[in-house]
């Protein structure tokens, strides 16, 4: 039940923050960066994370690790893993001095909660309890989807 709650989660978090992107299409200007890739990138994963979480129990754990066989590669590890390297990247984009900033895709790439620097303060610790959990969910449900298809396509 924990699995399928963090895929939830998960999946809401990445549908929210793909709304975000949708939202920024019209107020930011294009020329500058595209922003309906991200936002269509992120509808998508978080939509089929949240139909995952939704399978029926016995569809789910069919897609999961069999009590039987030792697993090496599950969907929540692939999801655990995913967004522990979310947690990781933001780590790693807060301390970059602001001189040295990487391209602005690259950084909402790697970094898809940072898009809410527009509307929040962007100091460390806002960066490190705020988006930094966020882009782990965002990561999670990435790594999730990535997780079920290896799993699902494994057999």
């Amino acid at each position: 039940m924990a699995k399928r709650a963090a895929f939830f989660i998960c999946g809401v978090m990445t549908v929210l923050i793909g709304r975000v992107y949708s939202g920024l299409q019209r107020f930011a200007p294009t020329r500058e960066f595209a922003w309906w890739p991200f936002s269509y990138a992120f509808l998508i994963v978080g939509t089929i994370a949240v139909g995952i979480s939704l399978l029926p129990p016995v569809w789910f754990q069919r897609i999961g690790a069999r009590a039987t066989e030792l697993r090496r590669f599950s969907p929540f590890r692939f999801l655990l893993g995913f967004a522990a390297l979310g947690l990781l990247l933001v780590a790693v984009f807060s301390i970059v001095p602001g001189h040295a900033q990487p391209p602005m895709a690259l950084v909402y790439s790697l970094c898809p909660a940072c898009v809410l620097t527009v509307t929040v303060d962007p100091s460390l610790s806002t960066t490190l309890f705020v988006l930094a959990p966020l882009n782990a969910l965002v990561f999670g449900a990435i790594g999730g989807v990535i997780g079920t298809a290896y799993s699902f396509f494994s057999r």
